[in-house]
């Protein structure tokens, strides 16, 4: 039977998009995957944060028993001179040992003891891993060969590579990838979430600090460990100015100097001065913790860098950790 023209364009009707219709289709489907990317990039830069976390909070854990040492430790006695010149030898010797021992710059692997009268087995252990990191022949030829860029997390490495408790090693507590070497020197550092070196300062002396404009008191902006209301825990006949106080303050000087453990956070600016071009081997008194490069204000170890505010996202033990209990 014949198909009539009403027919025809009856059939050659179908159901459809139109092209407004297409696009907002597609526009929804780009916010919605937009919105998606968004939470999983937030989730994993969380996730890189929990982890950087984890890691700072275990390095605390695994350093702090070995400071703690230090304040019982034996070492050798001085016979020459009275009480106060034995005491003043002691307390050289505890800094030159906590100096070798827990090193954060190249000088501290590097230098002879100047208090002690042998070298401490671990920094030949120290140079010994120094050499065979880089390739060299012997310690002296490595050290042309090992750069300053991360010192302190490549010396954070070989600490936890010195702490042993039984069959356990320090590094046993990290994963491969968090071990990296970002600076090619062929010395390892410990790396954060975000594949950047954990750095370390033993003694943060100038840690950031702010003055109250009361009492000219000065406190720690970025840390809830550091106490200026108490003397120097290894000094306390302060017979090394342990016991000095601020007048009318009741500020120490000399005040417990917890070391530092800080990642650079997601902007991967530490903004943290760690080196004011002084060895502590060349100070006087030798290994002094307390050390400054005169200026207004003095140069410390451990003070922020610049008033840029790069530092408030950094991750570090002295926010994590308080009075010795995690956070």
């Amino acid at each position: 039977m014949p198909i009539t023209a009403r027919q025809f364009a009856t059939r050659q009707t179908r159901p459809a998009f139109t092209l407004v219709e297409l696009l907002v289709v597609m526009g929804v489907l780009a916010m919605l995957s937009s919105l998606v990317l968004v939470g999983l990039s937030s989730a994993a830069e969380q996730a890189r944060a929990n982890r950087t976390r984890s890691q700072v909070q275990k390095i605390h854990e695994l350093l702090m028993p070995r400071w703690d040492e230090y304040r019982y430790r034996r070492v050798e006695a001085s016979k020459s001179g009275d009480v106060r010149t034995r005491q003043a030898s002691r307390v050289d010797k505890i800094r030159e040992m906590m100096r070798i021992e827990m090193p954060d710059r190249m000088s501290d692997v590097i230098d002879a003891p100047v208090s002690l009268s042998s070298v401490p087995s671990l920094q030949l252990r120290y140079q010994r891993a120094v050499t065979n990191a880089t390739g060299a022949a012997n310690f002296t030829a490595a050290q042309s060969i090992w750069t300053s860029d991360h010192e302190s997390s490549e010396c954070l490495y070989m600490i936890l590579a010195s702490i042993q408790n039984g069959e356990t090693n320090g590094l046993d507590f990290f994963k491969q990838s968090e071990i990296g070497d970002t600076d090619g020197d062929g010395v390892p550092e410990v790396l954060d979430g975000w594949g950047q070196p954990i750095l370390f300062i033993r003694w943060p002396f100038g840690f950031p600090e702010i003055a109250t404009s009361t009492t000219g008191e000065r406190r720690n902006a970025l840390s809830q460990m550091t106490d200026n209301s108490s003397p120097d825990p290894f000094d306390p006949l302060g017979v090394r100015g342990g016991r000095t106080q601020t007048a009318g303050t009741g500020i120490y000087d000399h005040f417990p100097l917890y070391p530092l453990i800080f990642s650079a956070g997601p902007n991967g600016i530490y903004n943290i001065q760690v080196d004011i071009g002084l060895d502590y081997s060349a100070t006087t008194p030798p290994n002094n913790p307390y050390m400054e490069v005169a200026g207004t204000p003095p140069q410390r170890v451990g003070q922020v860098a610049d008033d840029s505010g790069d530092e408030l996202d950094n991750i570090t033990n002295h926010v994590l950790v308080i009075a010795g209990n995690s956070q």
